[in-house]
């Protein structure tokens, strides 16, 4: 039987990361205390974990998907990097498009010290080359799980879940950066994860946010299954199929850099997801969401956003 194929389509950029003490005023100069350069965009950074909570580092023991990745790069140094990177994690590339007149986007990350935050400034160069007239149609064999996130056209992005819905293609929707979403893309999204700022935006909430009639609404919309990420608090988990959703914790974890610990969430969702459909087992919400908070949790103990995704056996140690 083969594996199942995750396609994960989405962004690409080249990290550009600083890390300093704390985040200058407004007009301040700060000194900082590190610099470095590294692979990233939530798109990418969803594929490499998916490929290596597939795995193990050596490689050797392919357990769980086959993990192809979807989107668009400059023709220049970085781009090349990038696909160099993916390319070494066991993603399949070629469904990446290399833009000659364009640059290949770009990150900005600052990294405060003290607390392991972010803030980030995207520029999307290439990544916003992807139009919804490229995907007129989802060619075969269809993937069993497609990924997506928000840092590609909206427009883009609701037509890829549009096809995938006609296909019968389960979809992991992402909804990052937060961007207003017309109530009807719901109902062509199988599970739904973001964090408490996405949810508050999404669910139009401006006092404090309650999980469960947040989850609720964007099942009520058609979501199967919705899971709200709490920072150092673990996640929040529901679905269509259960009355009352719960919380799963991260336990004691010493913070470095929180940068892709986003993203190594998703991609461990996403192999459960995959496995399920290997074993041909009834999906476990609350299994699929431990496990992603492990492998969440291990990449905040590690500097950057790929260079800190666990292997399958460094996370679970199998």
């Amino acid at each position: 039987m083969p594996l199942p194929l995750i396609t994960v389509i989405g962004s690409l950029n080249k990290d550009i990361v600083t890390r300093t003490s704390r985040v200058p005023s407004a007009g301040e100069t700060l000194t900082a205390t590190a610099f470095d350069t590294g692979s990233g965009g939530k798109g990418a950074n969803q594929a490499v974990a998916c490929a290596r909570l597939s795995r193990s580092k050596d490689k050797t023991n392919l357990q769980y998907a086959c993990v192809q990745m979807i989107g668009a790069v400059g023709d220049d140094q970085f781009g090349r990097e990038l696909l160099q990177s993916l390319n070494r994690d066991g993603v399949d590339t070629r469904g990446i498009k290399i833009r000659e007149r364009e640059k290949t986007g770009v990150a900005i990350v600052i990294v405060e010290e003290k607390t392991g935050e972010n803030r980030i400034l995207v520029c999307p160069n290439a990544n916003h080359t992807l139009s919804p007239e490229n995907f007129t149609d989802i060619p075969a064999p269809y993937p069993d799980l497609i990924v997506l996130q928000l840092e590609i056209p909206l427009a883009t992005v609701l037509r890829i879940i549009e096809v995938a819905n006609e296909k019968g293609i389960e979809v992991l929707l992402n909804p990052a950066p937060a961007a207003e979403l017309p109530d009807g893309v719901y109902k062509g999204v199988t599970h739904l994860i973001l964090n408490e700022t996405e949810a508050r935006l999404l669910s139009d909430t401006s006092g404090d946010l309650e999980l469960q009639r947040t989850a609720q609404r964007f099942i009520v919309l058609g979501v199967r299954n919705v899971v709200i990420t709490l920072g150092a608090r673990g996640a929040f988990y529901c679905s269509s199929a259960v009355e009352l959703g719960g919380v799963i914790g991260t336990g004691n974890v010493k913070v470095v850099d929180t940068t892709g610990a986003g993203d190594t969430f998703v991609g461990a969702y996403a192999v459960r997801v995959a496995k399920h459909k290997q074993d041909l087992s009834i999906f476990n919400l609350e299994e699929a969401v431990s496990w992603a908070n492990v492998a969440a949790s291990k990449s905040v103990e590690k500097d950057g956003a790929q260079n800190s995704i666990p292997w399958l056996d460094e996370a679970f140690h199998t």
